[in-house]
Formats: structure tokens, sequence, C-alpha cells
């Protein structure tokens, strides 16, 4: 208790006043007091200060004790009063006691000590008060402050009290305006609102029950609904009370979770690629439909199984178990993010490709990692086909280019053979019947005779060296009589000849035996190149060198021409290029081309000496 009280005393006996003082005094000796002996000093004294206690006389000679108990309550409503007086009666009392007083003590010896005790219990009853009013102040606080909506509802299910927050929730600006509406009217779904109270009934309270709530304009809001039921003594039910928080969002929230799940879903069951996810222990958590065709495995079966027992071949199952662990220490590892290809197994054993790509999904919690499975068993098939086709094209080329260049030679020794010989017999008999002529006896007819017959032999003659040169371009002889090096130089001399762009030859072959198929194919590409400079070159000279590098023989011709460009060599006229390139190809050489821009054109040919399968033949 505070030992400096401020104690006002009303009473217009000066006696009366000393008294009051003295019994006070022996228990509180540091009171401090004012008196009021008029109606001014009265007003003067609880306008100017809060006072701990009020003592009262009832019968003033100008007011009475009820009159000051109604002053000092106005202003200070939680100060004390105490009635002490010698006039009244049992009926002021309770009225008194009515108005708020604190209590009544009578002016008679025997009831002196009884005012020290009353004074006691008034500034107890203050201070509690005083606790209670500041416990209710700070409840209200926090009931007006708190951002959830709270509420207590009566019996009759209208709603008695409702904080900020919830008339904020369901869009009324006071309570004024809350409060006819009966609480069943917000409930949004009859079914919400019959299971809620059902519970409600049974146990007498309901926790973190989810309904859905109409607002003032109409709109639906989700709510969590916490509520109780306040029974009094009889265990009747008084009150409901509890709050209400609005979850929209959440609910907005989960909704587009189940539809992003539904179409993570549907995309992974429509998936023609297996999607499977393993845990930082390698262990299956998603196997897509695709995966279970794939590899003839149900997803219930595989489940929480260690991905490596089940569709990794045995040989790869250490190393992948290893990539694992690598991923987990350094956080990365030689597969992530990158397609590969390996080898996978099916549920009977079998083995087959597929194409696999592995990324790090990241969560919180342990890391998961998701691959992408493609059967590419078909691809590879079908690319199987196509390299045999390709080689069965090669192959059928190769033939066809043989067979040509046999026809061509055997065409050659027939031209030159047979034609050759009967155009040769032909000129005997042509010399023949000319000395035969110096036998006639006309002279008019033997000039004629002769003359033509002298025409004859030149004429013959010209057949013989055009059928030499038809030879010769089918395939030169020297090709098969002296070699490629021969041959190429006599085809630039006769190019010379005929375009009259100059060459420079160099060779530098030592006893390089090629065979017919590899002699041919580069002289065939010797001359496809010169074609070439003669159409497109613009060129006026033209390097050559035929040498040995290594196992590969190098043919490498460079003008000076424009220079081809890249359009010209992949363009759809470039089949004398392409031509070039597939001679070199059927020999597991190449021919590489070189334009640079108004400095000409250099075309290299490689091609090994001899393949290794025809040195095992060999």
């Amino acid at each position: 208790m505070d030992d400096y009280l401020k104690i006002l005393i009303v009473d217009d006996n000066p006696d009366d006043r000393a008294l009051a003082r003295r019994e006070i005094g022996r228990e509180f000796p540091n009171s401090q007091f004012r008196q009021a002996i008029t109606a001014q000093e009265l007003t003067q004294a609880i306008g100017s200060m809060p006072f701990d206690l009020v003592i009262t006389d009832y019968q003033l000679r100008w007011s009475d004790g009820i009159s000051v108990l109604l002053a000092v309550k106005m202003r200070w409503p939680d100060c004390p009063v105490i009635m002490f007086t010698g006039s009244g009666n049992e009926d002021i009392a309770v009225q008194a006691m009515k108005a708020g007083l604190d209590d009544y003590v009578l002016k008679s010896p025997r009831h002196y000590a009884r005012l020290a005790s009353a004074v006691h219990m008034a500034l107890e009853r203050a201070k509690q008060r005083k606790a209670l009013h500041e416990a209710e102040r700070r409840f209200q606080s926090l009931f007006d402050e708190v951002p959830v909506g709270l509420f207590r509802v009566g019996r009759d299910g209208r709603v008695v009290d409702a904080n900020p927050a919830l008339m904020e929730m369901l869009g009324y600006p006071d309570r004024e305006s809350l409060a006819p509406i009966r609480a069943i009217k917000f409930f949004a779904e009859p079914k919400e609102r019959h299971n809620m109270l059902d519970q409600l009934r049974r146990s007498g309270i309901v926790r973190l029950f989810e309904a859905r709530f109409y607002r003032r304009d109409g709109k639906i809001i989700w709510a969590e609904v916490n509520a109780r039921a306040l029974r009094n003594a009889a265990n009747q039910v008084t009150f409901y009370e509890g709050s209400l928080q609005e979850i929209t969002a959440r609910k907005q929230a989960e909704r587009a979770m189940q539809e992003s799940e539904a179409r993570k879903g549907a995309i992974l069951d429509s998936a023609l690629d297996a999607i499977i996810t393993i845990d930082d222990r390698g262990r299956i958590n998603e196997f897509n439909p695709a995966a279970e065709k794939i590899f003839d495995r149900a997803r219930a079966s595989v489940m929480g199984q260690e991905l490596a027992d089940l569709i990794i071949p045995p040989s790869l199952r250490d190393k992948h178990r290893h990539g694992l662990e690598r991923c987990l220490e350094g956080g990365h590892g030689p597969l992530l993010g990158k397609r590969i290809e390996t080898t996978a197994m099916r549920a009977d054993g079998r083995e087959f490709p597929v194409e696999l790509t592995v990324n790090k999904v990241s969560l919180e919690g342990p890391p998961l990692f998701t691959g992408f499975v493609r059967d590419i068993t078909d691809r590879k098939r079908a690319e199987k086909q196509l390299r045999d086709s390709r080689e069965q094209l090669r192959a059928l080329a190769a033939y066809l280019q043989s067979v040509r260049e046999e026809e061509r030679t055997h065409i050659a020794r027939e031209v030159h053979d047979e034609l050759g010989q009967t155009l040769t017999a032909l000129k005997m008999d042509l010399a023949w019947l000319d000395r035969r002529m110096a036998e006639l006896s006309d002279t008019d007819k033997l000039q004629q005779f002769e003359e033509r017959l002298k025409e004859m032999p030149g004429r013959v003659d010209g057949i013989i060296a055009t059928v030499r040169k038809i030879a010769t371009e089918l395939r030169p002889p020297l090709l098969d009589e002296l070699g490629l090096e021969a041959a190429v130089d006599w085809q630039i001399r006769e190019f010379e000849k005929r375009t009259g762009i100059k060459c420079r030859f160099t060779a530098s072959l030592k006893h390089v035996d090629l065979g017919p198929d590899r002699a041919t194919a580069v002289f065939r590409i010797f001359q496809e190149t010169l074609t070439n400079i003669v159409r497109h070159a613009d060129a006026t000279q033209v390097i050559i060198r035929l040498k040995e590098e290594g196992d590969k023989l190098v043919l490498e011709v460079q003008d000076n021409g424009r220079g081809v460009t890249g359009r010209e060599l992949s363009g759809t006229r470039s089949l004398g290029l392409l031509g070039m390139r597939e001679r070199a190809t059927m020999l597991d050489g190449e021919v590489n081309i070189i334009g640079r821009q108004g400095k000409g054109t250099t075309v290299g040919v490689r091609i090994p000496i001899q393949r290794p399968g025809e040195i095992l033949e060999k």
C-alpha cells in the first residue's frame, strides 16, 4: 500500500474532520489531507487533482453526502468514497451503496476504530478495480487490434460482439450493422454449417474448421473457425465465442497447387518419354506410365526401390552409384544437364539403348534427381539401316564406277585395236588399188580415179587419229602403262594446248603402287577439277602437286582464278564436286575445296594408298 495517501475530507464540522484525520493517521501516518467545507472548495478540490480516497459526511449545511459521492464519481470514477456520518440511516446507506459508495461508517465511539479498516478495504477494492479495469482495457485493446476476427454469439444466434478484424473481413462498417444478422446466415454452404453446428453441439468445441462465408457484398470467402460453447452453472449454453481467420488466399494457393499437381500428373501420364525421379539415396519416388511401358515394370512395384537394381545393367551400376555420390558431395556431376546415350535394362534383363538427360531438382530438404529416358531402339535400328544403305549405295556406286571404267577400257581397246586395224587394212587395200591403177588405159578416168585415191589415205589417217584421240580420252593408255604421274602429266599438256592456261606440275611419288581403282579415281577427280577451272575459275595459271604423305596420296590443284564461294560449294549445280567427293569417299579418302574471293581455289585430294582390307587380302 502506498504510504503517501492523498485524502479529501468533506465535512463542515471541524471536530469531525479532526476525528477522521486522527483515526486514519494512526494507520496511515504519512497521509496528506485536504478539506472541503463549502461547495466551492469541493469543486476546486476534485477539479484540481485526483485523490486516493474521499471521506464525506452525509448531512452538510450546503449539500448532502450522496451529492458529494456523485460529484466525485463523475470526475474520478475509480476514486473510493467512504461516508462517515452520524445522521444517516439504513435507507440512505443502501441508496449510497447503489450510487457507488465503498463503505458506510457511523460517527459513534464504538465505530471510530472501523474507519481505518474501512479505508483499508476501500483502497484494496480500488486497487482491484484498477487492476480489473486495466485487464479489461488490455483485453479490449487486444480484442480490437488482433488481426484475427473474434466474435461472441448469443443463444438466439445474434452477434453480440465482434472485433474490427471480423467486421472488416465480412465487410461491415460497425458492430451495429452486424448485430441484427443471425450467424447462420453467414454460411455459404448449408452442409458446412450443419457439420460445424453438429460438432459444436456434440463436443462443445470446434477447432480448425474450414468453411465458406458470405461477405456483406455477396462475395464468398474461405475462413478457418475455432469456437466453443459457454455454459452457466445449470450447464445451459449462454454464448458461443471464437475466432474466424480468413484463408481465402491459402485456399486459392492450395487449389492452384492441386491444379498444378493435376497438370503435372497429366504431363507425366501423357509423356512419351520415361520420367523417373530418385532421392539422395538413389531410391525411386516417381515413375510415370511411359516408364512402366518402357521398362515393363509397374509403378507400385518400383516405388521406394533402388534405381540401380531395377533398370541399370549390372556392368554400369557401380558407375551410377559413384556418380550419385560425387554429385551429392560436390553439387554437380558429369551427367547433369547433358543428353547422353547409354544402356538400360528391362524387367526381363534385356538391355536396350536409351537417350538420357538428368537434372537436379532444387527443393527444400535432400536433393532429388529427375531423369528423362527415351527408348532409342527404333532410332538405332533406323540409323544402322541408314548406314547399311549408304554403304550399299557406295558399294553400288563403286561397282558401277568399276563397270564403267572396265567398259571404257574395253571400248578404248576395241576402238584402238579393231577399228584401227580395219582402217589400216583399208589403207593397205587402197595402196594396192593405187598400184593397180597404172594398168588402166583410159587416161581421163584414170586421172579422176587417181585423184580420189590420193585423197582417201589422208582421210583414213584422220580417222585413225580421231580414233586414237577418242581412245585416249576414254582412258589414257599412259594410266595403265606408265601410271598416274605420267597420265597426269599428259593431261596437263593436253589441257595447256586446249585452253592456253599455263600449268606448273611437281610430283614426288616414290614407286607408289596405287592399283587401278585408286589411280583411276585420282585421275578422274583431276580431270573434273581441270574442267571446273575452264568453266568457272577465269584462271590464267594452275599449280599441280602430286605427292605422298605418310600412307596417303595427296593431289593438290591450285588456280589463281576468282575463287569458289560457299554457296557454289553447296548449290544444286555442284554435282561435279559431289561426284569428286563420292569418288574419294568410296576409297576412304576425302576432297577438300577452299576458295578465297579473288585469290583462286585450292582442291586437295587425300586417298589412302591401300585400305586395311586390301592389305589383308594381299
